[in-house]
């Protein structure tokens, strides 16, 4: 039955890609087939993940292509279930959120094509999850690259988005690379691209080479996760791409990154040594911290979402990398807890990523701004949209009691049993990544006050922004959606650990949900550790009761409370948009603070209308230098491009001289491999 329904799906995924192609004359009508047959697609995908979740197997099919000339080994256990829950779960509400925003660029361009290349994302995501094959796998993932670069393009007109669009698909080709290189090695062991043949030698290979492909799978799909240094691309592309598309590849593209990360280090290249687990414990730090902090000095509101997709992938591999030290000395229980935080916190983060994505798209449709500086006041005219980018940004912000503070609960509880593990450094590395979260959920919570308070509060400071209207109720529906999902999960955090203890029961042999729901509501415990920590349950519980005390105070120090509506005083002086506060004097604190990092820039002209005397106006520019990109970034470009200049002399545009390339090619390679035998 489930192999039926993932099948099913599959074609759904088909049938809408050609859909959004056939309707010449009525392209909103085959653009809204597509959609549909997206929405049903994904739930067929959502019904296919329960079931394996739920009946405890694993399922293995083939899928002959040109009488198995190419062979599609499809495996379905627990690991790829939780993936096709988060992908189908993510694609149904972004689905559904597109039959709205799609109106947008009614009589503006052509956008058969978007339908076509977003069922063909959402396959090509399910499809490398379920891939058990290398050579298949690498197939898949580039037909996601290439999918996805061409709806990071989709408004082509912008010169902004082709640039996003090539520094994507080039970064993403060299991950491509380094991992087809990863897969090479492991099968020179194996004589085979079968992934159960690689499960079976990943302890005989040797030390070398298996650091070799740590280091090569680190870079490869750090590219994709947007890890720093590697994540050059993101904050590029997310704010180039459609606001649902957006959705899709900050929620759970990227995430496809953290499946090949698990499948290879938990699968594949066992039994890992403990620097394994601490460099990426390190890489997660730095990821986390420099994410939050260059989004928080963001005014563009997709790019502030952008980088904290990278702050969120740092916490997740902080808790993958804390499983990995774990496991490296035996200690399977806190592994299986830290692996428990991590996988929680990529759900959550599909969750609420998804939510403020959509969010900002509810923006941008209604105003056609992306700068919050130009925004303001929306509260009163986005009345739906503004509480829903709230409850986005609370969650995010790690407050109680919402999806979000579970997860990062969960990975501090993890970090403070890391004083179990023998190694001092890693001891010490666990307690700097405990600091390093905290004062990044500080930071997380600083930035989404300047992003709710700039954009929704005090006045208009654009006519766009005055202007602006509530948006069609499909996107409507589908942010509330996720809002209420991140309520739920925030609230019930224990369905969730029930279900990713299914994924750790298969990669780690344990099954730990009793030792944690074995105690009560209020009762401190402890997880193989003499520290007390409050249970994510009771910490939920506190913050509700602290919040009706609170409230409950409030209403009995002022009963009969009635609202009454004054001007704001301002010294006299009318309200103007002028005198509000903006985000760049909100965040100027921390650009002093930490001026060694952003290094800021700032020019100021003057014109003057009698010179020396009286000022007409002045001109303000303050900006950050962005330090990888000036000081790595551009000195490879610049190094490769004057390579390429001195080579081009072997264009010489000669069908000879081309054969004859071929045939020294065919000389060499034939002797390398006299040489080798």
């Amino acid at each position: 039955m489930t192999e039926q329904l993932f099948i099913l799906s599959i074609i759904l995924y088909l049938v809408g890609a050609l859909f959004a192609l056939c309707f010449f004359r009525w392209q909103m009508a085959g653009n809204y087939i597509s959609f549909i047959c997206a929405t049903i697609a994904s739930c067929f995908g959502i019904a296919t993940a329960v079931t394996m979740l739920s009946n405890g197997s694993s399922i293995r099919f083939n899928f002959l292509i040109y009488h198995a000339i190419i062979k599609y080994d499809f495996l379905i256990d627990h690991l790829s279930s939780y993936f096709i829950l988060a992908i189908s779960v993510i694609g149904f509400i972004a689905t559904i959120y597109s039959l709205g925003y799609t109106k947008l660029y009614v009589n503006k361009r052509d956008t058969r094509f978007l339908g076509f290349t977003y069922n063909l994302f959402l396959l090509s995501m399910l499809l490398v999850v379920t891939a058990n094959n290398a050579l298949v796998f690498m197939i898949v993932w580039e037909l996601m690259t290439v999918v996805s670069f061409f709806l990071v393009i989709f408004e082509h007109e912008n010169p902004a988005c082709i640039k996003a669009g090539i520094v994507y698909i080039v970064m993403a080709h060299i991950g491509a690379a380094l991992l087809a290189v990863a897969f090479f090695i492991l099968t020179t062991y194996t004589g085979s691209f079968s992934f159960d043949d690689i499960r079976f030698v990943g302890a005989n290979v040797p030390t070398i080479y298996k650091n070799i492909v740590f280091f090569l799978i680190i870079i490869g799909f750090g590219i994709k996760a947007g890890i720093f240094p590697l994540h050059l691309w993101l904050p590029m592309a997310h704010p180039a791409a459609p606001s649902n598309v957006s959705m899709v590849m900050s929620g759970v593209m990227i995430k496809t990154a953290i499946y090949g990360f698990i499948r290879f280090y938990f699968e594949f290249l066992p039994p890992c040594p403990p620097w394994w687990g601490f460099t990426v414990l390190v890489i997660g730090s730095i990821s986390t911290l420099l994410g939050v902090m260059y989004a928080l000095m963001e005014h563009d509101l997709k790019r502030l979402l952008a980088y904290h997709s990278v702050e969120n992938i740092g916490i997740i591999l902080i808790g993958i990398g804390l499983s990995m030290a774990f496991k490296s000395y035996n200690l399977i229980t806190l592994s299986s807890f830290a692996m428990i935080a991590g996988l929680y916190h990529l759900i959550n983060h599909a969750v609420f990523k998804c939510l403020l994505f959509g969010c900002a798209g509810n923006i941008y449709y209604a105003t056609h701004i992306k700068n919050i500086e130009e925004l303001g006041g929306l509260i009163k005219r986005l009345y739906i949209t503004a509480p829903l980018f709230l409850v986005g940004a609370l969650s995010i912000s790690t407050i109680p009691p919402l999806n979000g503070f579970i997860s990062e609960w969960l990975l501090f509880q993890s970090l403070l049993n890391g004083f179990n593990i023998p190694s001092v450094i890693i001891k010490v590395t666990t307690v700097i990544c405990g600091a390093v979260v905290a004062l990044s959920g500080a930071l997380a919570a600083t930035c989404f006050i300047k992003a709710f308070g700039i954009s929704f509060l005090a006045l208009p400071r654009s006519e766009h922004a005055q202007k602006a209207k509530e948006v069609p109720l499909t996107m409507l529906i589908s942010t509330g959606v996720l809002a209420v999902m991140c309520i739920f999960m925030g609230l019930f955090p224990v369905k969730i650990m029930m279900t990713i203890n299914h994924v750790n029961t298969h990669l780690l042999g344990t099954d730990i949900m009793g030792a944690i729901t074995s105690y009560d509501w209020l009762q401190t415990r402890s997880i193989h550790t003499n520290f007390t920590e409050l249970s994510p349950k009771s910490a939920t519980v506190f913050g509700l009761i602290l919040f009706g005390i609170t409230f409950g105070v409030l209403t009995m120090i002022r009963p009969g409370f009635t609202k009454k509506i004054y001007e704001t005083w301002t010294c006299g002086i009318s309200p103007e948009s002028r005198l509000e506060y903006t985000a760049t004097a909100f965040t100027k604190p921390f650009r002093i603070i930490f001026s060694n990092l952003y290094r800021p820039r700032r020019e100021i002209n003057t014109i003057y209308s009698v010179p020396k005397y009286f000022v007409k106006s002045i001109t303000y520019i303050g900006e950050i230098t962005p330090i990888f990109e000036n000081y790595f970034y551009t000195p490879i470009s610049r190094y490769v491009l004057n390579i390429s200049n001195r080579v081009r002399w072997v264009h010489t545009g000669s069908i000879h001289i081309y054969l004859a390339y071929i045939f020294v090619t065919l000389l060499i390679s034939i002797l390398v491999v006299i040489i080798l035998d």
